[in-house]
Parts: structure tokens; C-alpha cells; sequence
């Protein structure tokens, strides 16, 4: 529960310097965290690699934690 929680603070923080310096615009976060999510349930579909199976969750977490972020930020 702690690394998941870390790691959407560090997506979180992350997506708050990308908004604050505008390094990266909407258009180009959105497909990222797409993929991000696509992973997630790639990785919790799997039966063969434990490891990623027990992290495919947080993954997905974090895929639709920064999509809704990146979502809310201004074009």
C-alpha cells in the first residue's frame, strides 16, 4: 500500500512540474498515460511474470491517476 501510494506522489508531483513549466502539453501526456493504463491490464492479464502481475494495479493507478490529471490541464 506505501509503494503505491509513493508512486502516484511522484506521478503526481511529476504532472505538476510538467503543468507548472508547460514541458509537456496535453496532447502529447494524454497517449503516454493511455499506454500507461493499457500496460496495467496487459500486466494483470498475464499469467507468467508474478512480479509485474503484483504491480499491474499500481500501474494501472497511476495510467488513470495522471490521465485524469492531464485531462483537467488546459490545452
Amino acid at each position: 500500500m506505501i509503494k503505491l501510494l509513493v508512486a502516484i506522489g511522484v506521478w503526481v508531483v511529476i504532472g505538476v512540474v510538467f503543468a507548472a513549466f508547460k514541458i509537456l502539453k496535453r496532447k502529447y501526456l494524454e497517449p503516454v498515460f493511455i499506454g500507461i493504463m493499457l500496460f496495467g491490464i496487459v500486466a494483470l492479464c498475464q499469467p507468467l511474470i508474478f512480479p509485474l502481475y503484483s504491480f499491474g494495479f499500481a500501474i494501472l493507478l497511476m495510467g488513470v491517476a495522471g490521465y485524469m490529471f492531464v485531462s483537467h490541464m488546459k490545452a
